[in-house]
Order: C-alpha cells, then sequence, then structure tokens
C-alpha cells in the first residue's frame, strides 16, 4: 500500500506542503493549469531549491507574498494582522507584516488582493472558480473549513458572519487548493502523520499578544488526535493553514510505517534557525496489505436515531460498509449488533469512531479475505434509456446486474416503477 507519511518535526504551512509534494516528484504543470482562472500565471509563483541548515529544499511562494516579505521586513513583520494570527501561512510567517501596506502592483490580481476581507461564500466561490477537477475542489472545501471554523470559533462569531482577513485572501486559497491538489495527484492510499511541533514563545496578532501556537491554530490542533512535540524553538512553526491541511486530508497520529521507502521529500519554510525549517514526507511502500478488517459489537442502551448518526460518522471515518440488525441479547434485552468492514488503514479513525458514537466497551476485530470477483462495467442502452451494467464471472458462470441508481433515475423520468425499467433492461441484454 502506498502511504503518504508527514513528518512535521520543524511545523508545518500550506507552501511547506506544496514545496515537499514538488520536491517529491510531482509537477506544477497540473497545479498552474488549475490556479489560471484565478489569474495566476506561472510568472506569479515561485519554485525553486533552497538551502535549509544544510538541508536542499523546494520552496514554493506567490511572487506577490515575496515582496511584500521584503518590502515590510523591517515593518513590525510579526504584527500577524487580520483576525488575530496567521498572516504566516506562506513560510511559518517570518516574512510577513502588516496588510495596510500598499503595494506597488494595484493592477495585478495577484497583488490586489490582500485588501479584501472575503466571507465563507466568497472563497467557496474562489475555489469553485478555479480550473481544478470536482474531487479536488471537494478536498479543498474540506481543509479551508476548519479554517473558517477556527475564525468563528476563536472570535465567538457565526460561520456564515465573519469576513475573513489572512484566510480571506488568494494566497490561503491557494495553499488550500495546492494541497488538495497535491494530495489527489500523489495517488496515495493512506496519510499519517507523527507529532507535531507548533514552535514556542509568543506571537503579536492584531488584537494582541498570545503564546504559540496562536488561537486559530490551537483551535485546529484540538480537533486533531495527535500528540505535540519536538525541538524547542521560540518561533511559531505550525500555520492555522498547515493544520488545517492535516484535519482537511484526514491524517492520522502513528509512528513511521515500516515498508520501503519510495522517496524523501523537503518543503523550504522562510525561517533560519538552529533547527531546519523544513517539512519532510516520506512516500512509503507499506507492506499492510488492503485487508478488510469486520469489527462487531453489541449494543441494547442506544436509539435508532443514535445508531444512525454512529452510522454516518463510521463511513465518513473511512469504511467500507456498516449495518445494524435487531438482535436480543442476555436476559432477552433487545438491541443492535453493529458490523463494519473497513480497510486496516482506516483502523485508528473506525475504532476512534466506534468509542465516540456508541456505547460500547468493547469491540471484536477479525481480519477477513473477502473473494471478490473480477468485473466489467458497460453501459446497456434499453428502450427506457441507458442503464450501467455490470458483468462478473465466477468459472463458467456469469453475474450480470444494473446499477440501482440509473434504474431509480429512469423510473422517475418516466413516471413508471423499477421493476419496469428492471424489465427493459433485461429485455435489452
Amino acid at each position: 500500500m502506498r502511504v503518504l507519511y508527514i513528518d512535521p518535526f520543524s511545523g508545518i504551512s500550506g507552501n511547506m506542503f506544496i514545496g515537499a509534494m514538488v520536491d517529491g516528484g510531482l509537477s506544477p504543470k497540473g497545479f498552474l493549469e488549475g490556479l489560471a482562472p484565478l489569474g495566476i500565471a506561472a510568472e506569479d509563483v515561485i519554485f525553486e531549491k533552497r538551502e535549509k541548515t544544510g538541508i536542499l529544499a523546494t520552496y514554493f511562494n506567490l511572487k506577490s507574498e515575496e515582496v511584500r516579505g521584503h518590502h515590510h521586513h523591517d515593518h513590525e513583520h510579526h504584527h500577524e494582522h487580520g483576525d488575530h494570527d496567521h498572516h504566516h501561512e506562506h513560510g511559518d510567517h517570518d516574512h510577513h507584516h502588516d496588510h495596510h501596506h500598499e503595494h506597488d502592483h494595484k493592477d495585478d490580481h495577484v497583488h490586489a488582493h490582500h485588501h479584501h476581507h472575503r466571507g465563507l461564500a466568497d472563497m467557496l466561490a474562489l475555489i469553485e472558480k478555479s480550473g481544478f477537477e470536482r474531487e479536488v475542489k471537494d478536498l479543498a472545501k474540506a481543509i479551508y473549513l476548519p479554517l473558517a471554523k477556527a475564525e468563528a470559533a476563536v472570535h465567538g462569531k457565526d460561520l456564515h458572519d465573519v469576513h475573513f482577513h489572512e484566510v480571506g485572501e488568494l494566497d490561503a486559497v491557494v495553499d488550500v487548493l495546492g494541497a488538495a491538489y497535491y494530495t489527489v495527484a500523489s495517488g496515495v492510499e493512506a496519510v499519517y502523520v507523527g507529532k507535531i511541533n507548533t514552535g514556542g514563545g509568543m506571537v503579536t496578532c492584531a488584537h494582541g499578544t498570545y503564546p504559540v501556537p496562536a488561537p486559530a491554530t490551537a483551535h485546529i490542533l484540538s480537533t486533531l488526535d495527535v500528540p505535540l512535540g519536538g525541538a524547542a524553538v521560540e518561533e511559531e512553526l505550525t500555520t492555522p493553514t498547515g493544520a488545517a491541511i492535516l484535519k482537511g486530508i484526514q491524517a492520522a497520529y502513528r509512528p513511521r510505517p515500516e515498508g520501503r521507502v519510495l522517496k524523501v521529500a523537503y518543503g523550504a519554510g522562510t525561517k533560519d534557525h538552529d533547527l531546519a525549517n523544513v517539512l519532510r514526507l516520506f512516500f512509503i511502500e507499506t507492506e499492510e496489505a488492503r485487508v478488510p478488517i469486520f469489527y462487531s459489537c453489541n449494543l441494547d442502551d442506544m436509539t435508532g436515531e443514535a445508531m444512525g448518526f454512529c452510522m454516518e460518522r463510521l463511513f465518513d471515518a473511512g469504511a467500507r460498509d456498516v449495518s445494524f440488525a435487531p438482535i436480543f441479547m442476555k436476559k432477552n434485552r433487545p438491541g443492535y449488533r453493529l458490523d463494519v468492514l473497513a480497510d486496516g488503514a482506516s483502523e485508528e479513525k473506525v475504532l476512534k469512531a466506534l468509542f465516540k458514537h456508541t456505547t460500547t466497551l468493547g469491540v471484536k476485530k477479525i481480519p477477513l479475505e473477502k473473494i471478490e470477483l473480477p468485473r466489467t462495467a458497460e453501459e446497456t442502452m434499453t428502450a427506457l434509456g441507458p442503464v450501467a451494467t455490470k458483468r462478473a464471472r465466477y468459472k463458467n458462470m456469469e453475474k450480470i446486474s444494473p446499477e440501482y441508481e440509473d434504474l431509480k433515475a429512469l423510473a422517475i423520468k418516466h413516471d413508471t416503477t423499477v421493476e419496469a425499467v428492471r424489465r427493459a433492461w433485461e429485455r435489452s441484454l
């Protein structure tokens, strides 16, 4: 199984993640093509090698961010403006500054965006406006939402009433889209993360001075089941966008898995201190096959509504199949048997969902060997319309089945029954 292991020993930010992915061999081409509808061209971005404490890493940034960093390096760059704490999304913020300063390129989308404070709907619209595939856009929204929720929670506002400052700027959207694009493009089957080094000291924001991790970062980290730790550095190392990426791509905490290391990649930040300011990624081929695991537990003190909610959370956690059935337990008490089928890679998340959303104190775990017939997919044209058809074969026996959602759609379209559409499908075989 191909695994991405994220090692944030020196923190994580959006541009460090993107730089590390490119350092791992993924091309900037598709990323830049997806950004084009947002007015960002190849000449507006930086992809270059930089040495960080003896380690050669790939650095990514928008040129406008680089210019801002140089122009305002002496202008209280630790004023992490906006709603609180993080105009440090690019390169852990050591080169950032007060966003009220004007730029020399007011006609450039990439430069002008810094002064717009957008709401959640505006940010989601920017993601939709990009040229990426649907899977990337959906993952980008899953990454951005924790950022938005953190802003709202820190300031005690409704999610849809907040006007974002730093995370409402175009560079934040670029980081989010880049993280989503490269996660999908990497083709990994599981994402794990080690201990997160947040750094230390204090960070000065528009609303005051706070200890690291800054408020929004701390809020997002509180939703992750990942320990914090690492070498002490009196600077902020993990940004809100970095934390949101881990949340959005569902990186699960675990020690680095055993297996064949395919590539070690480094994404450069902008800090310079004794601890190399890089994000390290391991691309690993593990010996863990996608062996399905069967989990089961009996429950006699949960309502049907609670069971339904639990089922949804289990699917969110990566379960492949979830079912529950009424049973009689000890002392003839009525209850449910909850059965879950999941890949081994999802075990931690599935178990967490089971123990969090059910009353059980124990779960039966049984490795399974699932026998699946090789199958092909084709389209069958019926008198009522096309129906996707699956064909599978076992020795000399062939099994053919229609896609129910297609039967249902045609039944609704022609105001008839599903069985009538099924009969039309059978006649067309």
